[in-house]
């Protein structure tokens, strides 16, 4: 692992050393939340837009249970700014918590900015693994055993679509049917699928992926794996979009295909989950959703069915001096009561990640949400060390295809692949 932020822990000694005590370091318990009184847990998140506003009421209400006990300070960022704040931060000035994105916690666990859920922590109460869904559960799972996070939900992308536009016609099950219906949808200033060239392809891309047979990454190595004839297809499915089906303007920029929707000039729309509120304010009744499972394929086996997704995931954040016994209760029962009332968080057009709070009526009765498609197959990201050297690169090369109807797919996946590759190698030995 890397060990950036020992040097921080040796100063700290040195300063404690150098003192005749400990008060530079702290108590080996942690702090004044040995000693009784209301344990203080600060949360950071990348929680944002409407989402913000049913977290924050979720984190309101817990506040309100466990008064005097337990209280939860919250601060939310920008994506960016709350990962560059945790390692800037981590372990001297860090939260005690933060939710990162499941395909970033095992870089976070290779520069030791978390710690494993382990069974020091359950010393009160648990949090039963196996009623969280396994697909998530299987990328947060340490080799010994214990958990380096908890997922709060599953997101994944999604097929919007106008019914006004769509009408009376029957709703598509494969990629032909969505195309032959778009290109019959496409006329004066509305378009079947406008796409963008870059957000949020990415996840559109990854989808194609999946139902393609392909794999973006090879968990044991960190490397690349999406410069295969799976990977090929999937970009190739997503340039005819644009030059073949002709269903969406060429080059188009960031939600320039959302802005089209949004005003009434596109049929479908591929987005994720997390637009829903923004969506539903401004279609209003003409709102659809459908799941994007098998959308992106005519196959009919293998891994068709799967669709990209992403985790929000809370963990436990690396500190300077050790963690209190009392705080680390304190975070088991704060993950555990957000799981347990998870249904609240599909109001956010997010889907639980807690089995049982996909049972509740609160969740049968949010809109949409049952529209997304079976939660068993939302495949969140590889674990791999290196996810975002390894497979992120690709992504400006997809662009970079889906911008010529000429591109020449498998040599730009092979460069695409090579720089990848090389941005690994960086990472991992500088």
């Amino acid at each position: 692992m890397k060990k950036n932020f020992f040097k921080s822990l040796a100063v700290c000694s040195l300063a404690a050393i150098m003192s005749v005590g400990l008060a530079a370091c702290g108590s080996p318990d942690g702090g004044d939340d040995s000693t009784g009184g209301t344990v203080s847990l600060d949360l950071w998140t990348p929680i944002t837009g409407s989402d913000l506003t049913v977290f924050n009421r979720m984190i309101t209400k817990f506040n309100q249970e466990y008064e005097g006990k337990i209280h939860v300070e919250h601060q939310s960022n920008v994506r960016d700014t709350h990962y560059q704040n945790l390692k800037n931060n981590i372990p001297n000035n860090g939260p005690d918590m933060a939710i990162i994105h499941s395909q970033l916690v095992k870089n976070y666990i290779e520069y030791e900015y978390i710690v494993p859920i382990d069974d020091s922590f359950f010393t009160k109460e648990s949090i039963d693994s196996t009623q969280y869904l396994t697909n998530v559960m299987s990328t947060l799972t340490a080799s010994d055993g214990s958990y380096y996070g908890f997922p709060l939900d599953v997101h994944p992308i999604v097929l919007y679509y106008n019914k006004s536009i769509v009408g009376d016609n029957e709703l598509p099950t494969n990629y032909t049917e969505l195309m032959t219906l778009a290109q019959q949808l496409t006329k004066g200033d509305v378009w079947g699928l406008p796409i963008s060239t870059l957000w949020p392809t990415e996840f559109t891309y990854t989808t194609a992926l999946y139902q393609a047979g392909g794999e973006e990454i090879d968990t044991a190595t960190s490397m690349p794996k999406f410069n295969t004839d799976e990977g090929a297809e999937a970009a190739e499915l997503l340039r005819d979009i644009i030059y073949k089906w002709r269903v969406s303007p060429e080059n188009l920029q960031t939600d320039a295909d959302l802005g089209l929707f949004t005003t009434g000039k596109a049929a479908f729309h591929i987005q994720g989950c997390w637009n829903i509120l923004a969506l539903e304010e401004a279609l209003e009744d003409d709102l659809g959703v459908m799941s994007l499972s098998g959308m992106l394929t005519d196959n009919t086996n293998g891994n068709y069915q799967q669709v990209f997704a992403r985790s929000h995931v809370f963990t436990v954040c690396a500190q300077r001096r050790n963690i209190s016994q009392r705080k680390k209760e304190a975070m088991v029962t704060f993950i555990k009561w957000m799981g347990e009332n998870s249904a609240e968080w599909s109001d956010a057009g997010q889907i639980p990640a807690y089995n049982p709070a996909r049972d509740t009526d609160t969740f049968r009765n949010a809109a949409y949400v049952s529209d997304y498609g079976d939660p068993e197959n939302f495949r969140t990201a590889a674990s791999a060390t290196y996810f975002e050297s390894g497979y992120e690169t690709v992504f400006q090369y997809v662009t970079t295809i889906m911008t010529s109807a000429d591109s020449d797919i498998r040599t730009i996946m092979k460069n695409a692949e090579e720089e990848a590759k090389r941005a690994v190698n960086t990472e991992m030995y500088g």
